[in-house]
């Protein structure tokens, strides 16, 4: 026993001296090759273009190779100050360019890793290091029905919680990520012919950064282009689109259950809805990205739900309101009210008659 103990501490010394060494050659290379290509030692170049090929990730590795990718990440992080744009463009493209689905949990955390850290240098990367977050909100489409495969179906909760913690950490890191992120977000959004699965996770990982300060800091952005995308999808179908199967229920079936107190004692009440499309592609869209709407504000606890509240109210009243044909997209709001009927219910109502009552806008 003290024997394979001595073994593993050996092992583990061994290991820890190979890393120490494999970041001193990296950020020994790093800053070799920041000169004129023909002023490095040929030797570093040779070196320098072994690392390019371990930080490729077109193709499948090896066990041995996704090890050795990891230990590279890990150096160029220790490293990060070393990293120029103008010698290290090669490097630079292959990290961005990562889709972090098909990397190992361990290596995606060294990744990551490097991308907060790259987007503190002087803000240097940060527009590059947002993107390739944003970029990974949505997994690999795959397959003639364009669906997520299931192995990334099973990752998905996962590796959107350290994307989100990722641009949570960057975004408390520097202060102008924020901003940058709301641009980024603004003109990454699908569109309304994109495919239903990568609408739908894009927007599920979106939403998980509408929580805590970064939910203070672009919630309200987050919501309104959620919206604008649910009536952009409404106002696409047709009332020729909706199976009439059942004329006396309306479009939507609510079940209010249990809207007296649960089990935590909280006084929230939990609704689920059931919405009858035919084949109209934005149809079934839009019934998915109803689903996650609804499941995020049911995650919300009382304080968030307020906030979400009061933001939805602004954007029900500025854009909801105006849009002649929105049959469904209004829905949201009348489910958030449903979550709380007592408090939220009755706000939505005095909103509504104030509305009406009042001559401050334009007539609806």
């Amino acid at each position: 026993m003290v024997a394979e103990l001595r073994r593993d501490d050996m092992a583990e010394e061994a290991g820890i001296v190979r890393d120490a060494v494999a970041f001193r050659l990296v950020e020994h290379v790093l800053q070799s090759v920041r000169m004129e290509p023909f002023l490095v030692d040929p030797r570093d170049l040779e070196q320098y273009e072994k690392m390019l090929k371990t930080l490729d990730t077109s193709k499948r590795k090896s066990a041995d190779d996704e090890a050795l990718y990891m230990t590279c990440l890990k150096a160029l992080s220790d490293a990060v100050s070393k990293i120029d744009i103008m010698y290290h463009h090669s490097l630079l493209n292959n990290i961005f360019s990562v889709r972090i689905w098909y990397l190992q949990r361990d290596t995606m955390v060294a990744l990551l890793d490097l991308i907060t850290r790259l987007a503190a240098v002087a803000d240097q990367y940060l527009r590059e290091c947002l993107q390739m977050l944003v970029n990974n909100f949505t997994p690999p489409i795959v397959g003639e029905r364009n669906e997520v495969p299931p192995w990334a179906v099973s990752r998905k909760k996962d590796i959107f919680s350290y994307l989100c913690e990722s641009l949570k950490t960057i975004s408390d890191t520097v202060p102008l990520a924020p901003r940058m992120l709301r641009d980024i977000i603004d003109r990454s959004m699908p569109k309304l012919f994109d495919n239903k699965a990568k609408m739908i996770s894009f927007v599920e990982c979106m939403l998980g950064l509408d929580t805590d300060r970064m939910g203070d800091l672009i919630g309200a952005i987050l919501l309104a282009k959620v919206v604008d995308l649910l009536t952009e999808l409404d106002v696409n179908i047709t009332w020729e689109d909706i199976l009439q199967e059942e004329h006396d229920k309306g479009i939507f079936e609510m079940e209010l259950e249990d809207l007296d107190a649960d089990d935590d004692g909280d006084g929230f009440g939990q609704a689920g809805t059931k919405v009858c499309f035919g084949g109209n592609a934005c149809a079934e869209k839009l019934d998915g990205l109803m689903v996650v709407v609804c499941e995020h504000l049911k995650s919300l606890d009382r304080q968030c739900l307020y906030k979400e509240f009061d933001i939805l109210k602004t954007i029900f009243r500025a854009s909801l309101l105006r849009v002649h044909r929105s049959k469904f997209a209004q829905f949201i709001m009348f489910y958030t009210c449903s979550l709380d009927p007592k408090t939220l219910g009755e706000g939505f109502a005095v909103f509504l008659t104030d509305i009406v009552t009042e001559k401050k806008d334009d007539p609806i």
